[in-house]
């Protein structure tokens, strides 16, 4: 009883057991078969055995890797060009001309105009440092020209009237030179007369009295013509002519009386005015260093990068970077055969790494003017198209260079291309009644085609697209 009773316990549990396993079966054959993707079922096409019911079901998607091909798909053959050759190499993109800007004072930033990409124009305001210094030096050479102004003015008053004073004593020199002119004709005039006079006393015409008048006379006149002279040299008494001389004459000492007598009042006024000079140059150059607290953009471009904050103090490293005219190149190296291909002026094509952007025109720029001793290589740099507005410094790529020599070239669309990087790109090829996985290797070619550099030959029929 106990035997009988434990086999039918078994039997049980293995009934539980394959009710479950067929529930589980049934349900994961549903979920293969309506949620699969067509991708999924090529990798594994045992399961595609297992639980995939298309025909039972009406599943719309078809699993075409390993069976005959449906009719819902259609297969060409590849498309055949023949082309230049194409030699390749690896470019970075780069600024034609690259400008670093400096500013010229140290200072902090106040301000910071421009921001990283933006276009500028020349001589438009970059960044401004902290001009409250230059500012408070302009207002005290301000007020110091004002200053130096007043003693100009001073000064000159001074030296005018030295000069008028000059011109009061002249008038004085003047007189009193006309009174010795007079004072000596008459004491000629007097001695002449006392000397005929004499030769007539000798001879008992006069007497000696008369003779003696005569001669008081004459003496007076003397006298006087001398107080006459000693007036006028007293006019230059009070001035110390320093003349290192004797033996001059009147005119001679009254041109060194001129010229010394006001020769300190003319200093005065050429020293204040050469002061107000040096304060007028002082505030020119400081409004030229108050003009250089802001940083100006010397041409038209775009700025690449900014390597200062605001409120950072400024030093002598570059504080921003500009690429002139927003113009692109791309730099690389070509190998010592390859120079042969290159010349300034020759059109080239670079192509982005980044599959979604197209291709770009360039033109040879400039060809390296030496070959490096260790890899052999002479550098390249191709001015881009400036129409393109998306190309950024930095980006990679590759720059294609056609060679006169052809070849031909294999494509299929894009849509034709199945799996990823990890398990390795393949493409359904249809032989005979049967579809098989083909791996091959690629390269972009356009924007819908690659070019199959190996895995097909020309009478493969690849799969293209669904037919309608």
């Amino acid at each position: 009883m106990k035997s009988q009773y434990l086999s039918k316990s078994n039997i049980k549990n293995w009934v539980k057991k394959v009710l479950i396993f067929s529930v589980l079966y049934f349900l994961l054959s549903i979920v293969y078969t309506f949620f699969s993707t067509e991708e999924l079922r090529g990798r594994f096409p045992l399961f595609v055995k297992l639980f995939y019911y298309q025909k039972e079901w009406g599943n719309t998607t078809e699993i075409y890797a390993i069976e005959a091909p449906k009719q819902g798909f259609v297969y060409s053959s590849p498309r055949f060009i023949e082309e230049n050759k194409v030699i390749e190499f690896p470019a970075v993109v780069e600024p034609t001309k690259e400008i670093q800007l400096h500013q010229k004072q140290t200072g902090r930033v106040r301000k910071i105009y421009v921001e990283e990409g933006s276009i500028v124009r020349e001589g438009q305001v970059l960044l401004e440092i902290d001009d409250e210094l230059f500012r408070l030096e302009g207002e005290r050479l301000r007020l110091s020209l004002e200053i130096a102004g007043s003693q100009v003015a001073i000064a000159l008053e001074k030296w005018k009237q030295a000069e008028k004073q000059i011109e009061v004593k002249l008038r004085e020199i003047d007189k009193k030179t006309e009174w010795i002119g007079l004072a000596e004709k008459e004491w000629n005039f007097s001695r002449n007369v006392t000397e005929k006079k004499t030769i007539l006393w000798k001879q008992g015409f006069i007497s000696l009295s008369e003779l003696e008048k005569l001669k008081q006379e004459e003496e007076s006149k003397e006298t006087q013509y001398k107080n006459l002279l000693r007036d006028r040299d007293n006019l230059l008494s009070g001035v110390n002519l320093d003349l290192g001389q004797e033996g001059l004459s009147f005119e001679d000492k009254l041109k060194n009386w001129r010229e010394k007598n006001t020769s300190l009042e003319r200093s005065e006024y050429e020293l204040s005015l050469s002061q107000q000079k040096i304060i007028k140059n002082q505030i020119k150059a400081n409004g030229e260093l108050l003009a250089e607290t802001k940083l100006r953009s010397p041409k038209s471009g775009k700025i690449l990068k900014i390597q200062i904050k605001e409120g950072e103090l400024v030093n002598q490293t570059p504080v921003m970077i500009l690429m002139e005219k927003g113009e692109l190149s791309v730099g690389f190296q070509i190998g010592e055969s390859d120079l042969i291909h290159f010349s300034p002026g020759k059109s080239v094509l670079f192509l982005f790494s980044d599959e979604s952007m197209p291709p770009i025109n360039g033109k040879v720029d400039r060809v390296g003017g030496f070959l490096d001793p260790r890899s052999h290589s002479i550098g390249i740099k191709v001015r881009l198209d400036p129409k393109q507005s998306k190309v950024l410094p930095g980006m990679f790529g590759l720059v294609q260079v056609k060679l006169p020599e052809t070849k031909e070239k294999i494509l299929i669309s894009k849509r034709s291309l199945r799996g990823d990087e990890s398990s390795g790109f393949y493409v359904n090829v249809k032989q005979g009644e049967r579809v098989e996985k083909r791996f091959i290797q690629f390269k972009p070619y356009l924007f819908n085609e690659i070019e199959v550099l190996s895995g097909l030959s020309s009478l493969d029929q690849v799969e293209s697209s669904v037919s309608l």
